[in-house]
């Protein structure tokens, strides 16, 4: 099994993330973890790779209810900053995607 991890943006320094199995037959697992106060995305990739080190070598994340990626768990670790960058780079990708195709729904058909 590879875990999910989903980070939400509750304010300007506000983020929580929780854990959870991946979509099985259209059924979305219950979080079995969740953390939050985090004042940066960075914060929240570090804390859980702690938490996935070494049970885990990688992780599905998603920001906002949209996939943003599959990455190994130890760059999660090592370059946290540059992978928060990365990963807000791609959700306002997607997000621009989704909204020029009219598409409110977020990807909710990735993990």
């Amino acid at each position: 099994m590879q875990p999910v991890l989903e980070i939400v943006k509750r304010n300007a320094k506000s983020f929580t993330y929780s854990v959870r199995a991946p979509r099985s037959g259209g059924v979305l697992p219950v979080s079995c973890y969740v953390d939050g106060g985090f004042a940066t995305f960075a914060e929240c990739l570090s804390d859980a790779a702690e938490a996935f080190s070494p049970y885990f070598p990688r992780v599905y994340v998603r920001f906002q209810g949209l996939c943003v990626g599959e990455h190994m768990v130890m760059r999660l670790r090592a370059q946290p900053e540059a992978l928060a960058d990365h990963l807000m780079q791609e959700y306002e990708r997607k997000k621009r995607v989704a909204d020029s195709e009219g598409d409110a729904e977020p990807d909710l058909r990735v993990a």
